[in-house]
């Protein structure tokens, strides 16, 4: 019983903080309660009073989370019911089902933590269960903590490769295997579809990852790293927001002839809470699940997501998208607030009335941030109702948002089309595992406008701080000392070893995490399969299967067939001379059994027959390595040449 309620407690330990004070304060108690009871033999409580208690238990987790689903109502009440189980362990069964649950129980931790390090309480905790297990079905007295161990490590060891084929063949289904609807997703941090001047500064410190991308042959220069996310085409006079639409977007065809270099890539974007994914500059394919490509160019998922997502993709990055425009889409990119930054616009029309055509006055208005007073800047000072005019006028310093508001608002002016686009740039390499990290420190906004017939990327910070598009935000921040106090950024080794780390993580995250059809089929192919269909994925799985429980079947039985030692072959040869003179030793009978029935038949051999099984037994069973002794039987024997009475 203290092995069944220790497997209890060990597969509900991840849980106990995760879920309210009263449920592991009952579990602790039962379980305390259950092995006193079996330890001074104590009356289990009977059927009328065990169930009115079940029933009250159940209420109070459902009175607690007002559900019975979800992570943690559902860890609470797999406790609960756990606990209410050890109060009716009368039988090895009942032992057995309580260590099932404590299984149940272990797994249900990967709904709620899924990093690499669980992996070691994961392997921790199916040791101790299924030590507990072994004591459970135990008929003889228990075994040694050590030697319970070393036959759970065995069981583990011998299912091993049962459970590496089943997770490689077995027929996956898209997204992640363990995910549970996360009602929290929403108030992740990161890019969001409203920009207000500050939110993309106020990431510019934040080194939590965003998404990590692995390119499938040719990599594009920093300075091409253009990673779309929303696009914002309202502007109230201060931000930026997408423009409201349909629930569901009518989705477009990607553009079919784009100059430009091509791109493939696998990237696997963290949880959001969000609907827009990532995608390189242009996106021409992609593979991610109920996802379409919206009039913006934006991919957009049917559902938000709240874990992790991993998709293929293509794209093209040649800045340059011709893709058909609407004259009411158009009109909307032309829409400014009347009565806000009353500047600005007069700053439009004075660069108008100079400039020959749409391409020569956005080319004055870069001028303007490259050859003015203008300053990038991660703490940029606050703006007021006025944004565009403050920014423009009176600081003279901000971050990528306030460059990307400033120069849209001025294309609109002159009656250019333009919107805001946000999403990222450039990355962080990781030479450990030759992929990309891309950090909410990586957000960006640029602009795109309409030019001869085409959105036209245009990113004015690339005219103010160019260094931060072609070295990447890192450098930036080091360069300006944002960074100098960050020891893992400016310790060369500190910084190895965070990126060592991130790349065990991201080798957790593909293979094992995020192991969906995409995954499963590349590692086929590069076993050198075809990719198979699901059904053929079933009958690979069967097949394999069988041959891991044929291998260990085999193993097992060769394993029952222990070697002799060379006593007992010595013996052997011992009971053959005297069932030729006599009979062999009957099943089952002992050695010495057998010598005295020797004995009664022939006198004359009584003495030898009874000093060699004497010896032998000491010999074999009396512990120790005796060599002399051994010699000394093998020479009796030779010399032991019995007759026919």
């Amino acid at each position: 019983m203290a092995w069944a309620a220790a497997a209890l407690i060990f597969g509900g330990a991840p849980h106990l903080f995760a879920v309210v004070s009263w449920v592991p304060l009952l579990v602790l108690g039962v379980a305390g309660w259950r092995i006193a009871a079996a330890a001074w033999g104590w009356r289990l409580p009977s059927l009328w009073l065990r169930v009115p208690i079940t029933v009250i238990a159940f209420l109070a987790v459902v009175m607690t989370y007002h559900s019975i689903s979800g992570v943690e109502a559902g860890s609470a009440l797999l406790l609960v019911m756990g606990g209410m189980k050890l109060l009716e362990t009368r039988t090895e069964r009942d032992r057995i089902l309580v260590v099932f649950i404590s299984l149940f129980l272990l797994f249900a931790v990967f709904l709620r933590e899924q990093a690499i390090w669980s992996v070691a309480w994961l392997a921790g905790g199916c040791l101790g269960i299924a030590a507990a297990l072994v004591q459970t079905v135990r008929q003889g007295p228990l075994l040694p903590l050590p030697g319970a161990a070393l036959v759970a490590g065995r069981l583990l060891l011998q299912g091993l490769p049962l459970a590496a084929v089943l997770f490689v063949l077995f027929p996956r289904i898209p997204g992640p295997f363990w995910a549970m609807p996360d009602p929290q997703a929403t108030g992740r941090t990161g890019l969001a579809e409203e920009i207000q001047p500050g939110d993309i500064s106020a990431l510019g410190l934040s080194d939590e990852v965003a998404f990590r991308v692995r390119f499938e042959g040719a990599v594009p220069a920093t300075g091409a790293l253009y990673w779309r996310g929303p696009v914002l085409e309202r502007f109230d006079g201060r931000g930026w927001s997408a423009l409201p639409g349909p629930r569901r977007v009518q989705g477009v065809a990607p553009p079919a002839a784009v100059g430009g270099p091509e791109y493939g890539y696998q990237l696997v974007l963290e949880p959001q809470g969000k609907r827009w994914l990532l995608a390189l500059e242009t996106p021409l394919q992609w593979s991610a699940p109920r996802a379409v490509l919206s009039p913006a160019m934006q991919l957009l998922s049917a559902e938000p997501f709240g874990e992790r997502l991993s998709y293929h993709g293509r794209s093209v990055t040649s800045g340059s998208v011709a893709t058909p425009a609407t004259p009411q889409l158009l009109a909307a990119n032309l829409r400014l607030p009347p009565g806000r930054n009353p500047r600005t616009l007069a700053l439009a029309q004075q660069l108008r009335s100079v400039a020959s055509d749409d391409r020569d006055y956005l080319r004055r208005a870069l001028d303007r941030f490259r050859d003015g007073e203008y300053y990038y800047s991660l703490t940029p000072p606050r703006l007021g109702l006025q944004a565009v005019d403050d920014f423009l006028f009176e600081s003279r310093s901000g971050f990528c948002e306030h460059y990307a508001s400033a120069l849209a608002v001025l294309a609109r002016a002159a009656g250019i089309p333009a919107r805001v686009v946000a999403g990222y740039q450039g990355g962080e390499r990781n030479p450990f595992g030759d992929y990309w990290i891309v950090r909410q420190a990586n957000a960006h906004a640029w602009v795109e406008a309409w030019i001869d017939g085409a959105w036209q990327r245009i990113d004015p910070t690339a005219a103010v701080a160019p260094e931060r598009i072609e070295n990447g935000i890192q450098d930036t921040m080091v360069r300006s000392g944002v960074a100098s106090g960050r020891l893992w950024r400016s310790n060369r080794l500190v910084n190895r070893m965070v990126l060592s780390w991130d790349a065990a993580n991201a080798a957790w995250d593909r293979w094992v995490l995020a192991f969906g059809p995409e995954t499963q089929d590349d590692l086929l192919l590069a076993l050198g399969f075809e990719v198979p269909r699901t059904m053929q994925l079933a009958v690979l799985a069967g097949l394999g299967s069988s041959a891991c429980l044929l291998l260990l079947g085999f193993a097992l039985r060769r394993r029952g067939r222990r070697p002799r030692d060379r006593m007992a072959r010595l013996y052997e040869r011992f009971c053959r001379r005297l069932a030729a003179c006599l009979r062999p030793p009957a099943p089952g009978e002992t050695a010495q059994h057998y010598a005295a029935a020797v004995a009664a038949a022939r006198p004359d051999l009584a003495a030898e027959v009874q000093a060699m099984t004497e010896l032998y037994l000491r010999l074999r069973y009396g512990g120790g390595i005796d060599p002399e002794g051994e010699r000394e039987f093998s020479r009796r024997l030779r010399g032991f040449r019995p007759g026919r009475a």
